[in-house]
């Protein structure tokens, strides 16, 4: 019996060894389990998205890739590989096109900051390129604070800042520079 004794007490003391050794600090273990989640909730190739109005086209996004994360904060979508935003007129002919590499789209504040070779072409045939701009979907308005260049009847016009409302008609550059050639009539 007095082996079995000992093996008990051996028994014993690994274990609480074990016990005492094996703790966890749950405030380690809280900070662990917060993994942030970095993937999209959902991911499409090719995507073609048209909003109307009393049944009239209004506008048409088409994006190589389209990433929703609504998981995150604050929660967004990403548009990618080439972004095509085709702004309609009242008459349903397209009146502006908004071309770029990638898009991002705050979904609380419907706000899209647009990146890498920005080109917007009204109806009127004008032409701004620049690396960024930013729409904001709800003001139907666009703007930039960097450089800009817009192609008018001929006349190449640069600034750095730009806005407009959304479909190109009426804008104002920021720190102009070039040569506008202005009718005396």
């Amino acid at each position: 019996m007095n082996g079995i004794t000992k093996h008990s007490r051996t028994l014993l003391v690994v274990a609480a060894f074990f016990a005492v050794a094996c703790s966890n600090d749950s405030v380690e273990v809280v900070a662990l389990s917060k993994i942030p989640v970095v993937f999209p909730l959902n991911e499409q190739h090719g995507a073609h998205i048209t909003y109307s109005d009393s049944g009239q086209k209004v506008l048409e996004i088409q994006a190589g890739l389209l990433q929703d994360y609504g998981n995150m904060d604050p929660a967004y979508v990403f548009f990618g590989d080439g972004i095509t935003v085709n702004f309609y007129s009242a008459n349903a002919k397209t009146a502006t096109v908004l071309k770029a590499d990638t898009a991002r789209q705050l979904k609380k504040e419907d706000v899209w900051g647009i990146g890498g070779n920005v080109i917007v072409t009204n109806g009127k045939g004008e032409r701004m390129t620049t690396e960024l701009l930013f729409w904001d979907k709800k003001e139907a308005r666009l703007y930039s604070d960097a450089k800009v260049q817009i192609l008018s009847d001929g006349q190449l016009i640069r600034g750095k800042g730009f806005e407009a409302d959304q479909s190109f008609d009426t804008y104002r550059i920021y720190e102009v520079q070039g040569e506008i050639t202005v009718d005396d009539e």
